[in-house]
Order: C-alpha cells, then structure tokens, then sequence
C-alpha cells in the first residue's frame, strides 16, 4: 500500500536527484572555468612570445611583466573560487548524506507509531464491543442521543427565527417614521428630546400607531436571541451528558488495559516527532549551504571568475599589445606566425569555453529552481498533515505521483502541480466499521479534530464537523466530501496537535 508517508519520501529522493544533478553541472563548470582559464593563458603565452620577437628588451621586459602579473591575479582568484566552491559542495554532499538517514530514521519512526495506533484501535475495539452490552453505557448513550436530538431541534428553531427575523423586520425598518422612533427610542426614559420635539413625535407616533407597533418590533427581535439562548442550553446539556459516558468509556478502557498501547502511542510519537524534527534541523542547514552556493555560482560581474576574465581580458587589450597583435599578422616571420596563430587559436576556443560556462550556469539556476519547486511543495504537504502515518494514497495515486516528478524534474511541470495530486488521491485513514464511543459513525485511535483521541473519550466525528480538539493529541482530517469507500476526500490538517 503506497502511503502519504512514502508520497512525501518519494519527493525527497526527486529532491536528492536534483541535488546530484547540480553537483554534476558544477563538476562541469569547474572544467568549463578551468578550460577557460588555460586558454586565457595560452592566449597571453602568445603575446609573450610575440613581445620576446618584436619588442626592444626594455618594452619586451614590461609587456611581458605585466601579462606575468595580471595573470597570476587572474588565476589566483579562479582557484579561490575553485576552492570555495569545493567546499561548499563537499558540506552539500555530507548533509545530502544525513539527511537521507534522517528520512530513512523518519519513515521507519512514522511506521512505528502506525502500528502503535493500529494496536491502540483494535484495543479500542474490543472495548467498544464489549460495552454494546453493559446497561450502563447503553443508558447514558441513550442519553446523549436523546440530549443531541433536544439540542438539534432547538438549534433548528433558533435558526429558523433568526432567518425569519430578517423578512419580518423588512416592513418596519422600510417605514421612515416608525425607524426614526425606534432610533431616538421615543416613549423610554432615554429619549432626551426637548419638550416641543416629544410634543410632535407624540403625535406622530400617534398617528402611525408606534407604541404598538414598537412592542411587536421589539418582541419580533428578542425571540430569535432567546432561542439562541436555549438552543446554546441544550448544547450544554449535550456536552455534560457526553462527559458523563466519556467517563465510563475511559474506566472501561482501563480496566481493559488501554494504558499499555496508550503509553507505547506516545512513545511512538515521541520519537516519530524527534525523527521530524532532525529531518527539519538538517534541511535548514542545507538551505544555508545552498544560500552560499547560490552566491558563489552566480554569474555576476562581482563573482571570482567574471573577475578574473575581465582582469586578462584588460590585460591583453592594451593598445600596445592590440598594435602588436596586428603588426604580427601583417609581417612575414617563422616567430611571428606561430604566436599569432597561439592567439587565434585560443581565442576561438576561449569563445566557445565561456559560452559553456555560461550555458552551465543557466542549466544550475534551472535545476535550482526545481529543486526549489520540489521543496516547496514537500513543506506544504507536510504543513497540511499529507505524513500523516496512516494516511493512503488511493488507487493509482502513486503512480500518478511518479510521473509527475518526472515532468518536475525535466522542467515540464511545476510545485503546484503536486499540490493536486495529493489533494484528488491522499486518503485518511479509514474509520473502523461498528459503534463508537460518545457518538456515532466509526472510531479510530489516530485522533481527528472532533474528538480527544486517545487521552479521554471518542468524540462525534466526521466530515463536515467542525471545531479541533482541544485537549491534545493528535489530528490528522478535516474539511468536507468523502469517498464511496469511506475514506475522506478533504485535505488533513497538521499533526501532531499540541
């Protein structure tokens, strides 16, 4: 069974491959700037050889000093950047390393604390099928069936009023005179009007029949309020009734020995938990070194390599050099045929290794953005609780998930593309068939925002119920829509809930 978990390692292998392809592409941009800078010294090579036939030895020691110098600068900085790229590959590499045992650890972690609360469910279960028969259970859910249908009529009643309320009040809050009453609150001890004011208002109430008018107004408004009222009574009423069979479900599952697979639950969630926590620690450190990579292989002006091509580039673009360079093409001589063909030479090759360095650099920001593609859409399905450790995916999901790393990974589809793949074919965990506790539909021991989990009672649950457990635990659905075999179709919320 492909799970959500296995979803998620899939897309930090692609994330892992993006990674090996890059460190690739810098193996050969550093050929490509190690190329250039041989021919720009093949290329200086030949204006020595040029300056030692032509020149004067005065000149010929200057010019050659000069290029000697310039293109020790030049090389030194190529070899720093050498250096430093190295390094920050070699870290790269060593935290690629780590972090794929860290996942590993993760995963088997998540397996885990899975069949912890597997284990945990059929405990639960047996429990469950147990107290189909005790009398006492059987009344105090009967109960919280019978509180739940008084607090759901109620709650209709309240509902339909407040919806009443707001045709009923249209005819008096359409009447200028009447409203202007109302407002001023003409008739009460709060109207501060003058007395030659009240003198007309009483009787323009008179005339409109405002004190009638105004009682009906006001009782029209106050009977949505106090349904609402008994309405939020009754829910009360559910909740302690709820609490009081919460209570004998959890002195059942003790004495059945739910404390056991409680405890290895929490074990198990504490080191799935730690085990996260180390896979985030060490993609932070790798964002880091990808932070600094990106600087140092970036293809600005300021950056070693642009440097060090500009400082030969001035070098040998010296008018002196650039009248000698010509006055060699065009005098006959053994010396002088030799080094200008050096020059050509290495500069027609010097056109094509700086064109490949550039192309490589475009192919890394381009493989970069990728992985950044892939990152992003990790952290967003594990944001939205996709690692949940039972949590499925469903048909030919994996297989869809694998094609579309593969058209991530050749460019042809983006982050967000994954993003719906998980949305149309992750599952949660299906609910167990039979009674539950506290409520109705199926119970499971991964908690859900509706109930507490495995620290007290099963709550009602199920799509469409709103409002997050707040008494701890964990939750791993929510949201709306379900399919025919009863897993969910929502997207999960995060876990664990603290």
């Amino acid at each position: 069974m492909f799970t959500g978990r296995d979803a998620l390692l899939s897309i930090e292998q692609a994330i892992g491959k993006t990674r090996a392809g890059e460190g690739r592409l810098e193996a050969a941009l550093n050929s490509a700037i190690a190329d250039a800078a041989r021919l720009r010294s093949q290329e200086a090579e030949g204006f020595r050889a040029l300056a030692r036939a032509k020149l004067e030895d005065m000149m010929r020691d200057r010019t050659i000093g000069h290029l000697d110098d310039a293109e020790r600068r030049a090389l030194d900085l190529i070899e720093g950047q050498r250096r430093e790229i190295e390094d920050l590959t070699r870290r790269r590499d060593e935290a690629q390393t780590a972090l794929d045992k860290a996942e590993a650890a993760k995963h088997a972690r998540d397996q885990e604390l899975a069949d912890a609360l597997e284990a945990l469910d059929d405990r639960r279960d047996l429990t469950a099928q147990r107290l189909e028969s005790d009398n006492a259970w059987k009344e105090v859910k009967a109960a919280v069936d019978a509180a739940e249908a008084v607090a759901a009529n109620a709650d209709e009643k309240a509902t339909q009023a407040e919806t009443d309320l707001a045709a009923k009040r249209q005819p008096y809050e359409s009447d200028p005179l009447f409203m202007y009453l109302w407002n001023k609150k003409h008739g009460q001890a709060e109207d501060r009007s003058g007395s030659f004011v009240k003198f007309f208002d009483r009787k323009v109430a008179r005339l409109i029949g405002y004190r009638d008018a105004r009682a009906n107004f006001a009782m029209l408004q106050e009977i949505p309020l106090r349904l609402r009222e008994h309405a939020t009574e009754k829910q009360n009423d559910v909740a302690a009734t709820r609490q009081n069979l919460a209570d004998i479900e959890r002195r059942a599952l003790v004495a059945d020995g739910i404390e056991e697979p409680e405890r290895h639950v929490a074990a198990a969630q504490a080191a799935a938990e730690a085990a996260g926590e180390e896979v985030v620690k060490i993609n932070a450190a790798l964002d880091d070194i990808e932070a600094e990579r990106q600087k140092v292989m970036d293809a600005d002006e300021t950056v070693a390599f642009d440097q060090a091509v500009n400082l030969l580039r001035d070098a040998l673009s010296r008018e002196d050099l650039r009248q000698l360079y010509q006055e060699a093409v065009e005098t006959a001589g053994k010396a002088d045929d030799q080094a200008v063909s050096s020059i050509a030479t290495a500069r027609k090759a010097l056109e094509k290794a700086e064109a490949e360095v550039a192309q490589i650099r475009v192919e890394i920001r381009e493989q970069a953005r990728r992985r950044s593609e892939l990152e992003d859409a990790r952290d967003r399905a594990r944001q939205s609780g996709y690692d949940n450790p039972r949590g499925t995916f469903g048909g030919s999901g994996g297989e869809i998930l694998g094609k579309v790393l593969g058209e991530i990974l050749r460019g042809a589809a983006t982050g967000a593309v994954l993003d719906g793949v998980f949305r149309d074919n992750y599952r949660v965990p299906r609910r167990r068939s039979g009674p539950i506790f506290g409520g109705s539909g199926g119970g499971s021991s991964w908690p859900d925002p509706w109930g507490k989990g495995s620290s007290g009672t099963w709550g009602r649950s199920g799509p469409g119920r709103s409002g997050p457990s707040r008494g701890g635990g964990w939750r791993t659905c929510c949201g709306k829509g379900s399919r025919r075999d009863g897993s969910s179709t929502a997207t999960p919320s995060t876990w664990p809930l603290r």
